[in-house]
């Protein structure tokens, strides 16, 4: 009688984990294929400092704030998203 053939075992599948982070604000339409960035990488394209520009958004000439979001994400190929990055330029410029 031969050996028996070693055979691999199979680990446990292991569970994809996802985090829910706190909630954002998407300015524009977010559609599929659409380019999303967050108020800091639209901050550091402009040349100006993340907070200045995240308090923008929340002042009545950005979006304006509710308090209940921390987080942006600006949809950079909507009509909204070029129109508030626009509007962004020309006030801290």
């Amino acid at each position: 009688m031969g050996k028996k053939a070693k055979t691999a075992k199979k680990g446990k599948a292991k569970a994809k984990v996802t985090t829910t982070s706190q909630s954002s604000l998407v300015i524009g339409s977010g559609k599929a294929g659409h380019t999303l960035a967050s108020a800091g990488d639209v901050a550091k394209q402009l040349g100006i400092d993340s907070k200045r520009f995240r308090a923008y958004l929340r002042s009545s000439a950005g979006v304006g704030n509710d308090g209940k979001y921390t987080r942006y994400r600006i949809d950079l190929d909507s009509r909204e998203g070029k129109d508030l990055v626009k509007a962004a330029k020309a006030h801290f410029s």
